[in-house]
């Protein structure tokens, strides 16, 4: 099993063959400037695929979409050359204020889901002669959808699926 494929951070680089200043050209002609409002509910207003900010040999973008996505990978880059060519070393990861909520709704609903274990591991024979009430699992659910949405959510922005 690949863990990888699980996680919310990427890392690569990418080589080319164009010049330093060829790949910043080519990085500007797609990149928007600045940033729309976070909670604006226009839709794209722009032709360009990414908007963000390129400073120098580095930039921080994310991709134009209509609508909301609050698991739209915020991508981070360094350009620079290494024996004749080019590289693009891409960082992408979730936005801090989705990591920042989803880790609290995910430590809170399993710090409770580790409360209803232990405690019905010590009423084992309670719970087998009585039968358990379905609605404990509920918060087992919550932690399952929190982290399927939370991991498919990044997984099928950053790959373009």
């Amino acid at each position: 099993m690949d863990i990888k494929k699980y996680l919310l951070f990427e890392n690569y680089v990418l080589t080319s063959r164009l010049s330093l200043d060829e790949v910043k050209k080519r990085l500007k002609d797609n990149i928007g400037p600045g940033k729309r409002a976070k909670f604006s509910t226009t839709s794209k207003t722009q032709d360009k695929p990414y908007e963000g900010e390129i400073h120098g040999d580095t930039f921080e973008i994310s991709r134009v979409i209509d609508g909301k996505n609050s698991f739209l990978p915020l991508i981070k880059g360094h350009i620079s050359t290494h024996l004749g060519r080019t590289e693009i070393k891409i960082k992408a990861r979730p936005v801090k204020f989705v990591l920042i909520f989803m880790s609290f709704w995910l430590g809170v609903v399993g710090i409770v889901c580790l409360c209803i274990l232990t405690v019905g591991l010590s009423h084992i024979r309670d719970i087998l002669q009585h039968g358990f009430s379905p609605m404990i699992l509920i918060p087992f659910g919550m932690f399952a959808f929190g982290s399927l949405i939370l991991v498919l959510g990044f997984k099928n922005e950053s790959t373009g699926s």
